[in-house]
């Protein structure tokens, strides 16, 4: 819990942010003074406060006791280990923090060097605090070949499932309203979801299938990259089975839905260079091609005869005319969400075998627009969005009835 004499800097607190704890305190710690500071220069007449969540108290200091002092100026930030334990817990100790201290808004910032520039985070923060917006995410400028999986896959699925174009909707940093984080903490998913494993996602579905009041903040480029995983198939399975599970949990509310809508959009969309060159296509074809040799007979069992036949006749020779249609890997992802929902066998079984697939995608994907800029690759992106809205209702047909498409 939270020590008040700390944490409120006035009775009632207009704005709480929230700095994870894991996986470096120190850096934690460090972060939320700076956002502290921030906070004071942004918003001089309205009171808030910047804390570090951790929802592993072992070998951290006791409930409402300050982490070490910083080099940084300033009191240390006040520690709130909630009600909610694991790597995880950040976010839903971060509302429960919220809806205790009776604050409008809430955000939860990862802990990295922010700009000394104030405006950046009343660009952030405005939305929901002048009460326009439930739900904000930061959207950063990336490079072309920056978060794949969540252009091939992510994206184009949640926009077609719930109708909102959130071009990151895996964005680890999010801005809650005291009336979505009601609704929110009100949920026993956040103890019983396999999906809150990954909260932020849980947090933007739970938020799009009930038609809340979501915008995105271009916020420039990151200061500092997201760490990128050592093991894709791990990756893929978190992701996906993430993904699948929301899927499952709001199904009568996405099969209603047609089409998709541009969420209100805030700042200018940076765009980030390209410091690298394209990947090399000829190792993810490879793997491709391995994955065909080795688990052809797993992928009979969830892919119809027509898929299976469309990737047999994509050529791998040479990797440079490796094409995979849109059509074909929106159905693909869509097979799979159904042979994860009736477990036609292990569910991490099924996952990470789909990781050649996705990888044969993703060598697409630089053969087509290695040589483009970002405006042409962004038009690319919006194409392959419309392949999976165009495809969705044979995802309908297919959940609603998936022994008729048995293959």
């Amino acid at each position: 819990m939270l020590d008040p004499t700390r944490a409120g800097e006035a009775l009632a607190p207009e704005l709480v942010v929230g700095v994870p704890a894991e996986p470096d305190r120190l850096a934690a710690s460090e972060s939320a003074q700076a956002l502290q500071a921030a906070l004071r220069a942004a918003y001089p007449s309205r009171p808030g406060v910047a804390v570090v969540l951790t929802g592993d108290p072992r070998g951290a200091a006791p409930p409402g006791e300050p982490l070490p002092p910083s080099s940084q100026e300033g009191d240390p930030p006040a520690v709130y280990t909630g009600s909610h334990d694991g790597l995880e817990a950040a976010l839903p100790t971060l509302l429960e923090l919220e809806l205790t201290l009776g604050a409008p808004a809430c955000a939860l910032l990862e802990p990295m060097p922010r700009p000394a520039d104030p405006a950046w985070i009343r660009q952030l923060l405005d939305p929901v605090l002048d009460g326009t917006f439930d739900l904000v995410a930061p959207a950063y400028a990336r490079g072309r070949f920056d978060g794949v999986l969540v252009t091939g896959v992510v994206y184009p699925l949640t926009r077609a499932l719930f109708g909102q174009r959130l071009r990151q909707p895996l964005g680890r940093e999010v801005v809650v309203s005291r009336g979505l984080a009601e609704r929110l903490i009100a949920d026993g998913a956040w103890r019983s979801d396999p999906s809150s494993a990954t909260a932020d996602l849980w947090v933007i579905a739970k938020a799009a299938a009930h038609e809340t009041r979501i915008a995105q903040v271009y916020l420039g480029p990151r200061t500092r990259p997201p760490p990128q995983p050592a093991d894709v198939s791990q990756a893929v399975a978190r992701v996906l089975g993430t993904v699948f599970q929301d899927m499952a949990q709001h199904a009568p509310r996405w099969q209603r839905v047609r089409g998709s809508r541009p969420v209100p959009t805030f700042g200018e969309a940076h765009l980030a260079g390209d410091p690298n060159p394209p990947p090399a296509p000829g190792p993810l074809v490879s793997a491709f091609g391995l994955g065909w040799q080795d688990l052809r007979a797993l992928w009979g069992a969830v892919l119809p005869p027509q898929t299976m036949l469309a990737l047999q006749r994509i050529p791998r020779d040479p990797p440079e005319a490796f094409r995979m249609p849109d059509a074909v890997w929106a159905r693909v992802v869509y097979d799979f969400a159904v042979g994860w929902r009736v477990k036609i066998m292990d569910r991490e079984q099924l996952l990470r075998s789909m990781t050649p697939l996705y990888l044969g995608w993703a060598a697409s994907f630089v053969n087509e627009v290695g040589g483009l800029g970002r405006p042409e690759t962004e038009a690319r992106v919006e194409r392959l969005c419309e392949a999976f809205e165009a495809e969705k209702p044979y995802l309908i047909s297919r959940w609603r009835w998936p022994d008729r498409f048995t293959p």
